[in-house]
Protein backbone atom coordinates (compact mmCIF):
# COMPACT_ATOMS: atom_id res chain seq x y z
CA UNK A 1 0.00 0.00 0.00
CA UNK A 2 1.07 3.05 -1.33
CA UNK A 3 1.86 5.58 1.72
CA UNK A 4 -0.39 8.53 2.35
CA UNK A 5 2.27 11.28 2.05
CA UNK A 6 2.93 10.17 -1.67
CA UNK A 7 -0.87 9.75 -2.26
CA UNK A 8 -1.28 13.22 -1.15
CA UNK A 9 2.13 15.02 -2.85
CA UNK A 10 0.99 12.91 -6.38
CA UNK A 11 -2.50 14.73 -5.80
CA UNK A 12 -0.55 18.12 -5.26
CA UNK A 13 1.44 17.43 -8.38
CA UNK A 14 -1.51 16.91 -10.50
CA UNK A 15 -3.50 19.70 -9.53
CA UNK A 16 -0.74 22.29 -9.62
CA UNK A 17 0.51 21.04 -12.97
CA UNK A 18 -3.25 21.56 -14.31
CA UNK A 19 -3.78 24.81 -12.60
CA UNK A 20 -0.17 25.75 -13.83
CA UNK A 21 -0.72 24.70 -17.54
CA UNK A 22 -3.74 26.77 -17.84
CA UNK A 23 -2.03 29.83 -16.27
CA UNK A 24 0.70 29.16 -18.63
CA UNK A 25 -2.29 29.07 -22.00
CA UNK A 26 -3.71 32.44 -21.04
CA UNK A 27 -0.20 33.93 -20.36
CA UNK A 28 1.12 32.58 -23.95
CA UNK A 29 -2.18 33.57 -25.53
CA UNK A 30 -1.82 37.16 -24.10
CA UNK A 31 1.93 37.63 -24.92
CA UNK A 32 2.22 35.59 -28.53
CA UNK A 33 3.69 32.93 -27.84
CA UNK A 34 1.71 30.34 -30.10
CA UNK A 35 2.78 27.53 -32.58
CA UNK A 36 0.65 26.78 -35.80
CA UNK A 37 -0.82 23.07 -35.45
CA UNK A 38 0.64 21.20 -38.38
CA UNK A 39 -1.63 17.96 -37.77
CA UNK A 40 -4.70 20.01 -38.71
CA UNK A 41 -6.68 20.70 -41.84
CA UNK A 42 -7.27 24.49 -40.17
CA UNK A 43 -3.58 25.00 -38.49
CA UNK A 44 -5.37 26.48 -35.36
CA UNK A 45 -2.74 28.37 -33.14
CA UNK A 46 -1.86 26.57 -29.76
CA UNK A 47 -0.21 28.47 -27.10
CA UNK A 48 3.41 27.16 -26.18
CA UNK A 49 5.75 26.17 -23.49
CA UNK A 50 3.19 24.37 -21.60
CA UNK A 51 6.08 22.83 -19.66
CA UNK A 52 6.23 25.38 -17.08
CA UNK A 53 3.08 23.99 -15.94
CA UNK A 54 4.86 20.42 -15.78
CA UNK A 55 7.65 21.90 -13.40
CA UNK A 56 5.51 23.68 -11.56
CA UNK A 57 3.05 20.28 -10.48
CA UNK A 58 6.38 18.36 -10.25
CA UNK A 59 8.32 20.67 -7.91
CA UNK A 60 5.10 21.32 -6.05
CA UNK A 61 4.58 17.69 -5.38
CA UNK A 62 8.27 16.86 -4.71
CA UNK A 63 8.57 19.37 -2.39
CA UNK A 64 5.76 18.71 -0.58
CA UNK A 65 7.32 14.52 -0.16
CA UNK A 66 10.53 16.21 0.79
CA UNK A 67 8.95 17.48 3.64
CA UNK A 68 6.67 14.47 4.83
CA UNK A 69 9.56 12.02 3.54
CA UNK A 70 13.28 13.13 4.98
CA UNK A 71 14.92 10.00 3.43
CA UNK A 72 14.29 11.67 0.13
CA UNK A 73 16.37 14.81 1.20
CA UNK A 74 19.49 13.73 -1.03
CA UNK A 75 18.08 12.72 -3.83
CA UNK A 76 14.95 14.93 -4.99
CA UNK A 77 17.24 17.86 -5.01
CA UNK A 78 19.87 16.64 -7.23
CA UNK A 79 16.89 15.37 -9.33
CA UNK A 80 15.18 18.66 -9.60
CA UNK A 81 18.53 20.60 -9.92
CA UNK A 82 19.39 18.79 -12.92
CA UNK A 83 16.50 18.69 -14.87
CA UNK A 84 15.39 22.77 -14.18
CA UNK A 85 19.13 22.86 -15.89
CA UNK A 86 18.30 21.21 -18.91
CA UNK A 87 14.45 22.64 -18.71
CA UNK A 88 16.55 26.12 -18.90
CA UNK A 89 18.53 25.15 -21.54
CA UNK A 90 14.86 24.20 -23.36
CA UNK A 91 13.43 27.48 -22.70
CA UNK A 92 16.70 28.68 -24.24
CA UNK A 93 15.78 27.22 -26.92
CA UNK A 94 11.85 28.56 -27.59
CA UNK A 95 13.23 31.84 -27.38
CA UNK A 96 16.54 32.06 -28.98
CA UNK A 97 16.65 28.85 -31.00
CA UNK A 98 19.76 27.78 -29.59
CA UNK A 99 22.90 25.56 -31.48
CA UNK A 100 22.65 22.11 -31.91
CA UNK A 101 26.09 21.71 -30.38
CA UNK A 102 24.96 23.72 -27.33
CA UNK A 103 21.87 21.56 -27.14
CA UNK A 104 24.07 18.28 -27.30
CA UNK A 105 26.50 19.38 -24.51
CA UNK A 106 25.36 21.38 -22.09
CA UNK A 107 23.51 18.64 -20.54
CA UNK A 108 26.74 17.31 -19.01
CA UNK A 109 27.39 20.46 -17.16
CA UNK A 110 23.53 19.69 -15.81
CA UNK A 111 24.99 16.21 -14.77
CA UNK A 112 27.07 17.64 -11.73
CA UNK A 113 24.28 17.50 -8.81
CA UNK A 114 23.95 13.90 -10.03
CA UNK A 115 27.19 13.02 -9.97
CA UNK A 116 27.78 14.28 -6.52
CA UNK A 117 24.92 12.49 -5.48
CA UNK A 118 26.34 9.29 -6.48
CA UNK A 119 29.70 9.93 -4.82
CA UNK A 120 30.40 6.41 -3.15
CA UNK A 121 28.48 4.40 -5.53
CA UNK A 122 30.16 3.56 -9.20
CA UNK A 123 28.55 -0.28 -9.76
CA UNK A 124 26.37 -0.96 -12.49
CA UNK A 125 24.53 -4.45 -12.93
CA UNK A 126 24.00 -5.78 -16.28
CA UNK A 127 21.46 -7.86 -17.41
CA UNK A 128 22.95 -11.53 -17.80
CA UNK A 129 26.45 -10.50 -16.72
CA UNK A 130 26.51 -9.07 -13.09
CA UNK A 131 27.22 -6.08 -11.36
CA UNK A 132 30.60 -4.01 -12.70
CA UNK A 133 32.49 -1.50 -10.85
CA UNK A 134 33.05 1.42 -13.36
CA UNK A 135 35.21 3.36 -10.91
CA UNK A 136 35.93 6.90 -11.94
CA UNK A 137 34.73 6.19 -15.39
CA UNK A 138 31.09 5.92 -13.56
CA UNK A 139 31.68 9.98 -12.60
CA UNK A 140 32.96 11.47 -15.70
CA UNK A 141 31.76 9.42 -18.10
CA UNK A 142 28.45 7.51 -17.67
CA UNK A 143 26.21 10.04 -15.97
CA UNK A 144 27.05 12.43 -17.54
CA UNK A 145 26.28 11.25 -21.01
CA UNK A 146 23.34 8.96 -19.89
CA UNK A 147 21.78 12.53 -18.76
CA UNK A 148 22.94 14.30 -21.98
CA UNK A 149 21.27 11.13 -23.97
CA UNK A 150 18.35 10.75 -22.34
CA UNK A 151 17.54 14.61 -22.73
CA UNK A 152 18.29 15.14 -26.27
CA UNK A 153 16.87 11.95 -27.33
CA UNK A 154 12.95 12.59 -25.77
CA UNK A 155 13.10 16.02 -27.85
CA UNK A 156 13.47 13.94 -30.95
CA UNK A 157 10.31 12.60 -31.13
CA UNK A 158 7.46 14.91 -30.68
CA UNK A 159 5.06 17.09 -32.60
CA UNK A 160 1.89 15.45 -32.05
CA UNK A 161 -0.75 16.14 -29.44
CA UNK A 162 -0.13 14.60 -26.15
CA UNK A 163 2.69 12.14 -27.76
CA UNK A 164 5.40 13.42 -25.75
CA UNK A 165 3.27 13.79 -22.56
CA UNK A 166 1.91 10.32 -22.36
CA UNK A 167 5.50 8.61 -23.54
CA UNK A 168 6.76 10.25 -20.67
CA UNK A 169 3.68 8.83 -18.29
CA UNK A 170 4.89 5.60 -19.40
CA UNK A 171 8.51 5.50 -19.13
CA UNK A 172 7.97 7.26 -15.75
CA UNK A 173 5.45 4.56 -14.59
CA UNK A 174 7.75 1.89 -15.35
CA UNK A 175 10.75 3.11 -13.20
CA UNK A 176 8.37 4.32 -10.30
CA UNK A 177 6.80 0.48 -9.95
CA UNK A 178 10.45 -0.61 -10.39
CA UNK A 179 11.73 1.85 -7.37
CA UNK A 180 8.56 0.78 -5.26
CA UNK A 181 9.43 -2.73 -5.30
CA UNK A 182 12.85 -1.83 -4.11
CA UNK A 183 14.77 -0.28 -1.34
CA UNK A 184 16.84 2.40 -0.66
CA UNK A 185 17.75 5.01 -3.33
CA UNK A 186 15.47 2.70 -5.60
CA UNK A 187 12.74 2.84 -3.77
CA UNK A 188 13.43 6.82 -3.23
CA UNK A 189 14.30 7.60 -6.67
CA UNK A 190 9.98 4.88 -7.57
CA UNK A 191 8.48 8.00 -5.16
CA UNK A 192 9.50 10.89 -7.25
CA UNK A 193 8.77 8.61 -10.36
CA UNK A 194 5.01 8.49 -9.23
CA UNK A 195 5.07 12.48 -8.09
CA UNK A 196 6.62 12.85 -11.84
CA UNK A 197 3.69 10.78 -13.43
CA UNK A 198 1.13 13.18 -12.02
CA UNK A 199 2.44 16.12 -12.72
CA UNK A 200 2.50 15.06 -16.49
CA UNK A 201 -0.81 13.79 -16.27
CA UNK A 202 -2.05 17.26 -15.10
CA UNK A 203 -0.51 18.61 -18.14
CA UNK A 204 -1.91 15.71 -20.85
CA UNK A 205 -5.25 17.05 -20.05
CA UNK A 206 -4.64 19.78 -21.71
CA UNK A 207 -2.47 18.30 -24.16
CA UNK A 208 -4.27 15.28 -25.26
CA UNK A 209 -5.89 15.87 -28.89
CA UNK A 210 -7.16 18.59 -29.68
CA UNK A 211 -4.14 20.21 -27.48
CA UNK A 212 -4.92 23.51 -25.87
CA UNK A 213 -1.71 23.68 -25.13
CA UNK A 214 2.00 22.56 -26.86
CA UNK A 215 5.32 21.79 -24.48
CA UNK A 216 7.84 23.60 -26.25
CA UNK A 217 11.54 22.51 -25.73
CA UNK A 218 11.35 23.25 -22.27
CA UNK A 219 9.01 20.88 -21.22
CA UNK A 220 10.44 17.99 -23.63
CA UNK A 221 13.57 18.85 -22.58
CA UNK A 222 12.57 18.93 -18.72
CA UNK A 223 10.92 15.52 -19.13
CA UNK A 224 13.67 13.58 -20.88
CA UNK A 225 15.97 15.10 -18.31
CA UNK A 226 13.27 14.06 -15.57
CA UNK A 227 13.08 10.03 -17.04
CA UNK A 228 17.11 10.34 -17.03
CA UNK A 229 17.47 11.66 -13.69
CA UNK A 230 15.31 9.61 -11.73
CA UNK A 231 16.70 6.74 -13.52
CA UNK A 232 20.50 7.61 -12.81
CA UNK A 233 19.39 8.60 -9.46
CA UNK A 234 17.92 5.24 -8.72
CA UNK A 235 20.32 3.11 -11.11
CA UNK A 236 17.96 1.81 -12.75
CA UNK A 237 20.19 2.33 -15.86
CA UNK A 238 19.24 -1.14 -18.25
CA UNK A 239 15.68 -0.04 -17.74
CA UNK A 240 16.40 3.07 -19.05
CA UNK A 241 17.91 1.68 -21.57
CA UNK A 242 15.18 -0.49 -22.60
CA UNK A 243 12.51 2.60 -22.40
CA UNK A 244 14.84 4.31 -24.97
CA UNK A 245 15.04 1.88 -27.76
CA UNK A 246 12.33 3.88 -30.02
CA UNK A 247 14.37 6.96 -29.00
CA UNK A 248 17.33 5.24 -30.57
CA UNK A 249 15.15 4.50 -33.95
CA UNK A 250 13.98 7.86 -34.14
CA UNK A 251 17.50 9.05 -33.54
CA UNK A 252 18.78 6.65 -36.52
CA UNK A 253 15.80 8.19 -38.30
CA UNK A 254 16.78 11.25 -38.08
CA UNK A 255 20.39 10.88 -38.59
CA UNK A 256 19.40 10.08 -41.73
CA UNK A 257 18.23 13.80 -42.58
CA UNK A 258 21.29 15.37 -40.79
CA UNK A 259 18.84 16.25 -37.86
CA UNK A 260 16.51 18.41 -39.58
CA UNK A 261 13.71 16.23 -40.55
CA UNK A 262 10.01 16.27 -38.66
CA UNK A 263 8.03 14.43 -36.96
CA UNK A 264 5.14 16.10 -38.32
CA UNK A 265 2.37 15.17 -41.46
CA UNK A 266 0.33 15.97 -44.29
CA UNK A 267 -3.45 16.13 -43.68
CA UNK A 268 -5.83 15.05 -46.14
CA UNK A 269 -9.45 16.31 -46.38
CA UNK A 270 -10.55 13.86 -43.94
CA UNK A 271 -8.12 14.98 -41.14
CA UNK A 272 -5.97 12.21 -41.58
CA UNK A 273 -2.01 11.86 -41.80
CA UNK A 274 -0.10 10.51 -44.16
CA UNK A 275 3.53 10.50 -45.28
CA UNK A 276 4.80 10.11 -48.74
CA UNK A 277 8.54 10.50 -48.57
CA UNK A 278 11.13 8.21 -46.63
CA UNK A 279 10.44 8.28 -43.25
CA UNK A 280 12.11 10.79 -41.29
CA UNK A 281 10.26 9.78 -37.65
CA UNK A 282 8.66 6.90 -36.13
CA UNK A 283 5.73 8.71 -36.56
CA UNK A 284 6.25 8.35 -40.14
CA UNK A 285 6.61 4.57 -40.09
CA UNK A 286 3.33 4.53 -38.17
CA UNK A 287 1.68 7.05 -40.96
CA UNK A 288 3.28 4.28 -43.87
CA UNK A 289 1.11 1.73 -42.87
CA UNK A 290 -1.82 3.32 -43.75
CA UNK A 291 -4.09 6.40 -43.11
CA UNK A 292 -4.91 7.13 -39.42
CA UNK A 293 -6.16 10.02 -37.17
CA UNK A 294 -3.33 11.40 -35.41
CA UNK A 295 -4.52 10.61 -32.32
CA UNK A 296 -4.45 6.97 -33.19
CA UNK A 297 -1.07 7.17 -34.32
CA UNK A 298 -0.34 8.74 -30.98
CA UNK A 299 -2.35 5.21 -29.04
CA UNK A 300 0.23 3.25 -31.20
CA UNK A 301 3.53 4.80 -30.17
CA UNK A 302 1.72 4.45 -26.88
CA UNK A 303 1.41 0.99 -27.21
CA UNK A 304 4.57 0.24 -28.38
CA UNK A 305 6.12 2.58 -25.43
CA UNK A 306 4.00 0.04 -23.22
CA UNK A 307 5.68 -2.78 -24.26
CA UNK A 308 9.04 -1.59 -23.81
CA UNK A 309 8.16 -0.64 -20.18
CA UNK A 310 7.26 -3.80 -19.82
CA UNK A 311 10.19 -5.40 -21.11
CA UNK A 312 12.28 -2.70 -19.21
CA UNK A 313 10.31 -3.79 -15.73
CA UNK A 314 11.29 -7.69 -16.37
CA UNK A 315 14.88 -7.02 -16.78
CA UNK A 316 15.23 -4.46 -14.11
CA UNK A 317 13.74 -6.74 -11.80
CA UNK A 318 14.32 -10.15 -12.67
CA UNK A 319 17.88 -10.96 -14.23
CA UNK A 320 19.71 -8.53 -12.52
CA UNK A 321 20.51 -6.72 -8.75
CA UNK A 322 19.94 -3.70 -8.00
Amino acid sequence: MLPLALIASAIIALIVGYLSTLWVINQAKKNGFVGKDINKINKPEVPLMGGIGIIAGFIAGSFSLLITDTRSERVIPAVILSSLLIAFLGLLDDIFNVRQAIRAFLPLFASVPLIVYSVGHSVISIPFIGPINFGIFYYVIIIPFALTITSNAFNMLEGLNGLGAGMGIIMLSALAYIGLTHKGATYQAGLIALVAVFSLLGFLLLNKYPAKVFPGNIGTYFIGSLIGAIGIAGYMYTALAVLYIPYVIEFILKARTRFKGISFGKVDDEGKLYWDEKPHSLTHVIMKLGRFKEYQIVTILWLIETLFAILAVYLQTTTIII
